[in-house]
């Protein structure tokens, strides 16, 4: 009786095991800077709505890490070196030159074994979006906010704030109409300092449009941020139910890089 309970016990475990690795898949990849030198210790976050950490995994002396994640779609997968991440970096006494922002990835689809390769320097691609509009030419707008470190601090040299919010909620706080008098928060270049790239699915598309606009914080401040036109892809790939959309950015005054990643479902209609 005992040794036929021991069975049944392990036939049960092996069991949970085989349904946990069918509900999670397995992403791995490298952590590099724009040189192709690997980041030791690098944290790989996989985050809900709160930018609450669900997954982390950490990369090692190659910069190579493996995380097992659960399916599902993720706000955002981001990547930083944390002693070298601004806030962090400017407490420390880390050298400025040594200062850098995270990759982001934005609604991250975990639904097959992927690899996903990083790379991060002092430019953010934040708030990635990618979308069509219905009727319009047939091309995909994107919107991005570039956030340069060596921009943010001058900004913040120029202004000296008492404060920088960071990771705060803000969906439930009541905007008022815009200010006359509000200020810019200049942390991404002007147009034409601005070096955009596109991939969607890994194939190249032209930038057909890139245009300035104003993303207000509140009433009173703003940061420019873009809206950008990009060509369809010539050769769009099957067999994924989604879209991925690559943006490289380069500040082209003082040499600021960074990327990220959009992950867009396809859309289905009925016909």
């Amino acid at each position: 009786m005992k040794q036929l309970f021991s069975t049944l016990l392990v036939m049960l475990l092996c069991s949970v095991a085989y349904a946990q690795q069918q509900d999670s898949v397995t992403i791995s990849g490298r952590v590099t800077d724009y040189d192709g030198q690997p980041i030791d210790s690098a944290s790989v976050w996989w985050q809900n709505p709160q930018f609450d950490i669900a997954i982390e995994a950490i990369t090692g002396k190659d910069g190579h890490y493996t995380a097992r994640v659960p399916k599902g779609k993720y706000q955002s997968v981001s990547a930083i070196y944390l002693p070298s991440y601004a806030h962090m970096a400017m407490k420390s006494g880390l050298p400025e030159a040594e200062h850098r922002l995270e990759f982001w990835a934005w609604d991250f689809i975990a639904d097959r074994d992927t690899t996903l390769n990083i790379r991060y320097n002092r430019m953010e691609a934040y708030g990635l979006r990618a979308f069509r509009i219905p009727g319009a030419m047939p091309t995909y707008q994107i919107y991005v906010r570039p956030m340069s470190l060596t921009r943010f601090y001058q900004w913040m040299e120029k202004t000296k704030p008492e404060s920088i919010l960071h990771g705060e909620a803000l969906g439930d706080i009541k905007q008022e109409s815009q200010s006359k008098d509000a200020k810019e928060s200049q942390w991404a270049p002007r147009p034409e300092q601005l070096k955009v790239t596109v991939w969607i699915d890994g194939e190249e598309v032209p930038v057909l449009m890139k245009q300035e606009i104003k993303e207000y914080f509140d009433a009173n401040e703003y940061a420019n941020a873009y809206l950008l036109t990009v060509d369809l892809p010539k050769h769009p790939k099957a067999g994924l139910p989604y879209r991925v959309f690559k943006v490289e950015l380069e500040d082209l005054e003082n040499g600021d890089r960074g990327e990220g990643l959009y992950y867009m479902e396809k859309e289905i209609y009925v016909k």
